[in-house]
């Protein structure tokens, strides 16, 4: 798709089609692509992805920015209990997203660990934690940490050594818009005039070749990784290493893939 004529963006589709249109629109409108680990300025596009559901809908987005020229950052959720970062296919994933020149960070529960408010240490030790495992299945890992389902103390706050993506200058000092929940159904994306910085957040596991509602594209990406855990039980025949042995349900295919 060129940039050369600006597409229209009546409405949102949650498709890969929709997010195309939605960067060369972008892209027309004087916005570039920037980094997380740089200075931020006016012009400056921050293309953030929250990895909570779906590995593979990542890179499809990943192939997607690399084409158009755009740099992302795509956050992966170490603790996630839908996609294991040790696996070997979503090593290959993030080694893919990683040769196509995005940045590969960690996507942080602070839910997943307290129940309070931790110290800056301890919540400086357990980043740094996750940000040495990550870097096992990860050949290179940035810095800026981002939070999921943040709790308000982590909203436009810096922190002593430890940078995020909601540090000010990316988030009030910037415009800052998610598609969380599919909001965007409710609020369209830019139907407030940018900033010169913005801050684009999606989620890519909420993308699909066709759109569909919220709680049906979680249901399918939950549905696939439930699949792809069923087949690698299969194939390394563990099954018949129990006694008695694993039973696994009959499963639906998934609506979207």
């Amino acid at each position: 798709m060129s940039g050369s004529q600006t597409p229209a963006l009546d409405g949102v589709e949650f498709t890969y089609d929709w997010y195309e249109r939605a960067l060369v629109w972008l892209s027309d409108h004087g916005y570039e692509s920037s980094s997380f680990e740089g200075d931020v300025g006016d012009g400056d596009l921050l293309l953030r992805h929250d990895v909570d559901l779906s590995p593979r809908k990542a890179l499809e987005i990943g192939r997607i920015e690399a084409d158009l020229g755009f740099r992302s950052t795509y956050f992966f959720l170490v603790s996630n209990p839908l996609y294991n970062v040790f696996d070997a296919v979503c090593r290959a994933v993030i080694d893919e997203i990683d040769a196509l020149g995005h940045d590969v960070g960690v996507h942080f529960s602070t839910h997943q660990h307290w129940s309070r408010r931790p110290s800056p240490e301890e919540l400086r030790e357990r980043v740094t934690a996750e940000r040495s495992a990550l870097s096992l299945a990860a050949e290179n890992v940035c810095d800026p940490v981002s939070f999921h389902c943040p709790p308000e103390w982590v909203i436009d706050r810096t922190f002593d050594r430890l940078a995020t993506t909601y540090e000010p200058r990316f988030f009030s000092e910037a415009t800052y818009v998610a598609d969380s929940g599919q909001r965007w159904r409710e609020s369209h994306p830019f139907d407030t005039r940018l900033s010169e910085r913005v801050q684009l957040l999606t989620h890519p596991g909420l993308w699909g070749e066709t759109d569909l509602p919220y709680t049906e594209r979680v249901t399918s990406s939950i549905d696939e990784n439930v699949g792809y855990a069923e087949r690698l039980l299969t194939d390394q025949h563990l099954r018949e290493k129990f006694d008695p042995p694993v039973e696994l349900p009959e499963r639906e295919p998934a609506a979207d893939r």
